[in-house]
């Protein structure tokens, strides 16, 4: 393997290693095609054969697809003194520096001469050095209704847009129909009527006690990390007193029975399977619960149960897909911590250890939704972690519970970095997306570590299905690999439509990097399917909250352009079985979202036929059904006595591994790079 040396003493490969550093002489490179090369050479021969003295000044350079390094020392007649010939580029974490012959330079000189038909390959070298995603202008698209509509970069719901039109401007034999849009509320409006402050909540229709603890038991156990979201003996001691005096509770504690509400409409939603009019049950209570929220006069009285009942109604809206106002109101929850200073330690001494705990963990959980909810829509966050001093949970108890919410902090400050460095806008990023992916795959391998130590420590390497918030671990892990590599699945898409349009071309030559970065997004992607194909088998599977649904489509639509870009790195249709099992549980078990991503998946499917190679080695798949009745596919299967209860038993992959990781990120050198076209062929 071919690596690059970080500079450090020892360097970072050794000190994993834990060998001796031994730094080998230092030898300047510039990049230029073999042609290129071999005409030096030959204008060198003949200027020797004619004049011993003669140096060519400047060689007509010829371009081609294939760059070989070549090595200069200082004696070299072929060293470029003028340095404005060269461009500069910087290697993250080292003190090496890559000299390459400009590129702009390369393409006059040829243009000079008369040009040549390889001069296109040029735009394909640095195809992948700037996220196609990001736009110096932001993007809009006009909706049938005649809106324009923003389109976030880090959005699946807009990355699904972008392909759509990108295809279908590009490959109009797809004949492809327009796009639905499927904008917020086409699965289910909720709508509600602010309530005043001095009306009277409505307490009727309420269940009885039991059936409230019984529900709250439910969402306690769907809801995983976000159960932190309730402070379980609070909520508990309030929800004896509400049902001591309805009434009285209610119109003095009115965010404490929002939240009461919300609860309820959550677990009505859990344990209700699909209804026949497509209104999620329980919406009701939720519609309730809104109405009570404070709106942005303030938020004066008890901030901390309003902030917790804005988080959850963040959620709610989150789930029956009206992605602009769950942000919104995720935004108004962070908003509350920022203006109460929860976002910075508050001192046990000052407040007692159970307000300060409470503090933290409301804090932390809403950090994480707003940077969950960010990325769905695709828009920067409201805070900076530079201005974040709360401690993690880890840092004040060493419980698997406060490790488990650390974790989910830690990949919530991934996706952070996600966006900010392959997603992040200005003049600085360009040209740094392979770069910054090489970052992030070193941010990645750490956190995968720490991941499979605690997994091995508390879990014995096994993931219970019954284990909500490990599962989210490791699903969130994978999607955030998905996220920072699906802008190279984009320019790898513009590059496959390209060479359609100009020749019936099955394949598209890639780079062994970046190639390698497709497959890491591919098994990440199928990695994701399959567990949750194993959690629909036992009908475990999130039906109503919004992660899971975002966590198949997103992978599945990234998995049919790759098997359209490159099959071979794809070896079966195993993920299409495990998707079709997925989206026919959550459907059945009334998902508001589940018909409208299936929906665009087969659009997708169609508008990609005619760019899909046809190969023997790639299985034919039953194309995606579009169904709108309910589903259950599963009484088929007899699981048996040896179907037990861990997911490793079908993966054994609970993370990308630490190792594999680090030796992708080291591959990422400079020179692989810019051979990103005319390395090995993929196809």
């Amino acid at each position: 393997m071919k690596v690059k040396c970080s500079g450090s003493q020892p360097c970072a490969r050794c000190a994993r290693k834990k060998a001796q550093c031994h730094f080998p002489a230092e030898d300047i490179r510039i990049s230029v095609s073999e042609r290129y090369l071999r005409h030096l050479e030959q204008q060198l021969s003949q200027s020797k054969r004619s004049s011993p003295q003669d140096v060519p000044a400047e060689p007509t350079p010829p371009a081609t697809d294939s760059d070989i390094p070549l090595p200069i020392t200082p004696q070299n007649p072929l060293t470029l003194d003028n340095r404005s010939h060269v461009g500069w580029r910087d290697l993250e974490g080292g003190e090496e520096e890559y000299h390459l012959i400009s590129r702009d330079r390369l393409i006059a000189t040829e243009q000079h001469v008369g040009g040549d038909p390889d001069i296109e390959n040029d735009g394909h070298r640095s195809r992948f050095s700037r996220n196609p995603l990001v736009d110096k202008n932001p993007s809009f698209q006009k909706t049938p209704d005649g809106r324009f509509w923003y389109m976030g970069p880090t959005s699946s719901w807009s990355f699904c847009r972008r392909v759509l039109e990108l295809i279908g401007r590009r490959v109009p034999e797809s004949n492809s129909p327009p796009d639905p849009f499927h904008l917020d509320g086409m699965a289910f409006k909720l709508q509600w009527r602010p309530a005043a402050l001095d009306d009277e909540p409505d307490v009727s229709n309420l269940p009885p006690l039991d059936y409230a603890l019984f529900l709250f038991n439910t969402v306690k156990f769907y809801f995983g990390f976000l159960s932190f979201m309730i402070d379980e003996d609070l909520y508990l001691r309030d929800l004896h007193e509400f049902y001591k005096d309805p009434a009285a509770k209610a119109a003095a504690s009115r965010y404490w029975y929002a939240q009461y509400l919300l609860v309820l409409a959550f677990g009505k939603s859990f344990l209700s399977h699909k209804n026949p009019s497509g209104i999620p049950p329980g919406y009701q209570y939720a519609a309730r619960a809104m109405a009570l929220l404070p709106d942005l006069s303030g938020m004066h009285v008890d901030p901390l149960t309003c902030i917790q009942a804005l988080a959850l109604g963040a959620v709610y809206l989150q789930s029956i897909d009206m992605r602009r106002a769950a942000f919104q109101h995720i935004g108004h929850a962070l908003r509350g911590c920022i203006i109460e200073g929860i976002h910075r330690h508050v001192p046990e001494d000052l407040a007692g250890p159970e307000l300060s705990r409470r503090c933290r963990t409301i804090f932390w959980v809403v950090y994480m939704l707003d940077r969950e909810f960010s990325a769905l829509i695709g828009a920067p966050s409201s805070i900076r972690d530079e201005d974040i001093t709360v401690m993690l949970p880890a840092e004040v108890e060493d419980s698997v519970e406060h490790i488990n919410l650390t974790l989910h902090v830690r990949l919530s400050r991934l996706m952070a970095q996600i966006l900010s460095t392959v997603y992040g806008v200005g003049d600085e990023f360009n040209g740094s997306l392979v770069r910054n992916t090489q970052t992030l795959l070193h941010s990645m391998a750490e956190l995968s570590h720490d991941l499979t130590a605690f997994l091995n420590t508390h879990f014995h390497g096994l993931i219970s299905r019954a284990s909500k918030m490990a599962i989210r671990l490791m699903l969130a892990h994978h999607h955030c690999v998905v996220l920072t590599t699906r802008p190279l699945v984009m320019c790898a898409l513009q590059m496959h439509i390209e060479r359609a349009e100009r020749q019936r071309s099955p394949t598209i030559s890639l780079s062994h990097p970046v190639s390698s970065l497709l497959q890491c997004c591919a098994d990440s992607a199928q990695t994701i399917l399959q567990t949750l194909q194993t959690l629909a088998d036992d009908d475990l599977i999130d039906a109503f909250l919004p992660f899971q649904i975002e966590d198949a489509s997103s992978s599945a639509f990234v998995l049919y352009l790759i098997r359209a870009i490159a099959p071979s790195l794809i070896p079966n249709s195993t993920w299409c079985d495990n998707l079709e099992c997925v989206l026919d549980k959550l459907i059945a078990k009334g998902n508001l979202a589940a018909p409208l991503r299936r929906r665009e998946l087969k659009q997708l499917e169609q508008i990609l036929a005619p760019l899909t190679p046809m190969s023997t080695d790639t299985p034919e798949t039953t194309p995606l059904q579009d169904t709108h009745e309910e589903i259950d596919a599963f009484e088929h299967i007899d699981v048996g006595d040896e179907f037990e209860w861990d997911l490793l038993g079908l993966n054994p992959s609970v993370s990308l591994p630490p190792r594999e990781l680090l030796d992708l990120a080291d591959q990422l050198d400079i020179e692989s790079i810019m051979r990103s076209v005319g390395g090995g062929c993929v196809g």
